[in-house]
């Protein structure tokens, strides 16, 4: 038998370690990531990163085509497990809705909660301000957007003014709302501290508009505008700010290992969280550009909106509680921990 020689000494030395992301991944693909141990998932993503720098090695030792594709494709699963989002499949709607969101809800009340907080706080504080002194308003949001919101709230909503706040005032709070709802969730990355800024001044840009229009006598109309989307437009916003605050905590939280492996665990938690954020910012656009400029009575537009109220708070408040209470007595209470 003739010496070992560097390419076996290196598969020798390999084996064991490529044996056991082959044994994470076998798990990930039929259990599913919550099946996996607490040090499958930290050592996971090491395991990855080692096996791309042993697969470049083997490439310059050229080894045999056998271990390259093996190693090829060990590391191609392990990517895909990583950095893949898979879409949901027809079959899997139901559970996404009536159990993945809700668990995903309980999971991140805290962030939910503060982003909460943090939008209606700045948002209630700056209009009570606005209200009592309109003028602080101009020092907040440029007097060509104050003027252009005087003018479409100075009168009831006629044929002339529906047509008008369709051109103007829909396509600006549909780009404003989504603007903030993305960069709510994007600028978590920056440890969240972009999403507690984003979420902070927009509450006070609009709520010096609020302040700005009930100052000057047109809060009656500006009620019958916004009453039929307000409701899921706003819950949209905290769902997207509550993403970005999870996006910023998982980054914090990541510390101990490498921060774009740790995300991709975290994907489902915080796509979820933006999943549910841009139905409700879709729906809410379609009621303010279907019913929210139109003459349709005042009645239909707070039936709208109470319709919206129902159904977020059955489905975002009393369904997870539920949903847990149910899940609780079968699996017990580490499922929402």
């Amino acid at each position: 038998m003739g010496p070992i020689t560097k390419s076996e000494k290196f598969v020798q030395s390999k084996k064991g370690q490529w044996e056991k992301l082959h044994q994470i991944l076998l798990t990930l693909n039929n259990k599913g990531f919550n099946s996996l141990a607490p040090e499958e998932i930290s050592i996971f993503p090491r395991l990855y990163r080692l096996t791309c720098a042993d697969l470049a090695e083997a490439r310059t030792l050229r080894l045999s085509p056998d271990v390259l594709d093996y190693l090829n494709q060990l590391v191609g699963q392990a990517h895909k497990c990583l950095y893949s989002f898979p879409p949901l499949k027809k079959k899997e709607l139901k559970d996404f809705f009536l159990e993945q969101l809700p668990e995903i809800m309980l999971k991140n009340w805290i962030f939910l909660l503060l982003a909460a907080f943090l939008f209606f706080g700045s948002y209630g504080t700056t209009y009570v301000i606005v209200s009592k002194n309109p003028t602080v308003a101009g020092l907040i949001v440029p007097q060509a957007t104050l003027s252009q919101m005087e003018e479409s709230y100075r009168a009831a909503i006629d044929e002339q003014r529906a047509l008008s706040a369709k051109n103007f005032m829909v396509s600006f709070y549909i780009q404003n709302n989504i603007s903030i709802a993305f960069a709510s969730f994007a600028l978590g990355i920056l440890l969240g501290v972009g999403t507690i800024y984003i979420l902070i001044y927009n509450g006070i840009v609009l709520g010096a508009i609020t302040g700005y229009i009930f100052a000057l006598g047109y809060g009656k109309n500006f009620i019958h505008f916004v009453t039929g989307h307000s409701v899921a437009e706003l819950t949209g916003l905290i769902l997207a700010g509550a993403a970005g605050l999870a996006l910023g905590f998982s980054i914090i939280k990541a510390t101990r290992y490498y921060r774009r492996e740790w995300l991709g665990f975290q994907r489902r938690n915080i796509f979820t969280l933006v999943a549910a954020a841009g139905i409700l910012i879709f729906m809410a656009a379609m009621i303010e550009g279907l019913i929210s400029p139109s003459l349709i009575p005042y009645r239909y537009k707070a039936g709208a909106a109470i319709l919206s109220v129902l159904l977020i708070i059955g489905y975002f408040f009393v369904w997870p509680l539920v949903y847990a209470k149910n899940t609780t007595k079968r699996y017990g209470d580490d499922r929402f921990y």
